[in-house]
């Protein structure tokens, strides 16, 4: 039975997928729970929360966000454009990015 349990508890967290069809653009990226886990220890320098976001034909680092069930992301690029992804939890999705004033829009599903 400890085994079991310790084995349990070693196991690596499950990332949720979010897959999404924005205005026709295949968008994927993951979330990790455990990035969100609070420091071991008060003096542990913060982290940062990376994920890899695929977007069409282009992959890009983004910091994931989960405020509730909201999921996202956000970036800047080397051009300083900034990115900015919102999942609400019914699966509605907008994407901004500030070289283009119109915000693309679609659907996402979390898989696990």
């Amino acid at each position: 039975m400890a085994a079991l349990l310790c084995a349990t508890i070693a196991g690596p967290a499950v990332a949720d997928v979010i897959s999404c069809d924005l205005s026709g653009v295949p968008v994927r990226f993951a979330i990790d729970p455990s990035q969100f886990a609070p420091a071991q220890h008060p003096a542990d320098p913060p982290r940062r929360q990376i994920t890899t976001v695929q977007m069409g034909d282009t992959a890009f680092a983004a910091e994931p966000v989960v405020l509730g069930d909201t999921r996202g992301f956000w970036a800047t690029q080397a051009d300083g454009a900034e990115l900015l992804f919102v999942m609400q939890p019914d699966g509605t999705a907008t994407f901004t990015d500030t070289r283009n004033a119109a915000p693309m829009t679609g659907t996402c599903e979390v898989l696990q």
